[in-house]
Order: C-alpha cells, then structure tokens, then sequence
C-alpha cells in the first residue's frame, strides 16, 4: 500500500511539474509586440500548442506599454485568443481548439504536457500595421524582430534574450508558491 501511494504521489508530482505555466508578456517599449507563441513539452516538439502559427490574423498583439496574462489555455478567451493550434505529432496536421477543448483545460493532457518555450515577433510601431524598420517603412528589412526563447527545445532556434538599437527583449521562467511565471519582457 505504501509503495502504491510513493508511486501516485511521484506521478501527481510529475505532472504538476510539467503543467503549463502562466504567460506575462511586459511590454515596457514605444512600439507594439505582434507575436507568434508556442509551447511543447520539455526536450520534444510534441504536442505543439500554437497562438498564430502560421501567421496573421491569429497573432498575439500586446501595444505599446501594456502587459499580457494568460493562466492557462481555458483562459485564452477571455485574453482574446478564440482559438489554439494543436499538433500532436510531425505527421499530424495542426487542429484549431477553442479554449474550453477539455485537452486544454488546466488538467487536460495537452495542458499537463507543454509549456511556454518560444515566440517568433515583430515590433511594430504603436497603433499601426507598420513595422519598425528604416525610416518607419515597409521595407523588407525589419529592425527589432526575433525568434526568442527558453532554449530548452531543438524545435525552434532563439536565445533567451537579444538586443537592438530599437530594444531588448528577454524570456525566463520563475517559480514562485508552486507556480510557474513565464516572462516575455520587451524594452
């Protein structure tokens, strides 16, 4: 009986571990975040949940000195996100899940298994659909884009932090009161 209850609580324990944490992204700069979010579990690629992958409209867009908070992805509603991108292997195709998908609830199997590990952004001058790029133009070379973020996944490429002469941008997980805190800070 003992040794059934080390094994239970070691599982529980894992799981807890590897539940998704909750996403800040601190937007301190002048210019406004548009983003692309993904999160795997540790060391795999999947299953993969996406905010805005491939691209636009689903993109994430924090403006200009404003903050962001997702808890979870059952929180994506009411955080403006009406749908996640699922992919549960490199064979599979993406499948849309709207927030309330029970694989997405807090413990949900999805939910258990990923985290928050890279974002793919662009920085866009506030309130316009203009990139921050030479002489504020839509020129094909843009200057305060990136992929970022925590390192841990050979999936995508990104450090943890870059820097530019139009800002910085930094991504680190905390744990704080058996809560995981994952931070996007821009600059």
């Amino acid at each position: 009986m003992k040794k059934q209850l080390l094994i239970l609580c070691c599982a529980l324990g894992g799981m807890i571990s590897a539940q998704q944490s909750t996403l800040i992204i601190n937007n301190y700069s002048s210019y406004d975040y548009h983003g692309q979010l993904m999160a795997t579990p540790l060391g795999s690629c999947y299953p993969m949940v996406s905010i805005g992958y491939p691209a636009v409209p689903n993109q994430l867009i924090v403006p200009a000195l404003s903050d962001y908070e997702l808890p979870s992805y059952s929180d994506g509603l009411a955080n403006g996100i009406s749908t996640f991108l699922v992919q549960t292997s490199g064979t599979n195709t993406a499948m849309p899940r709207i927030p309330s998908h029970p694989t997405l609830s807090p413990t949900g199997v999805i939910s258990l298994n990923t985290n928050w590990r890279h974002t793919k952004f662009q920085m866009y001058f506030a309130g316009t659909n203009t990139p921050v790029s030479s002489g504020g133009t839509s020129v094909p070379e843009t200057y305060f884009n990136a992929n970022l973020g925590d390192g841990t996944n050979s999936c995508f490429s990104g450090p943890s932090n870059i820097s530019t002469i139009y800002g910085d941008a930094e991504w680190f997980t905390i744990s704080s009161g058996g809560t995981q805190y994952t931070y996007i800070q821009i600059f």
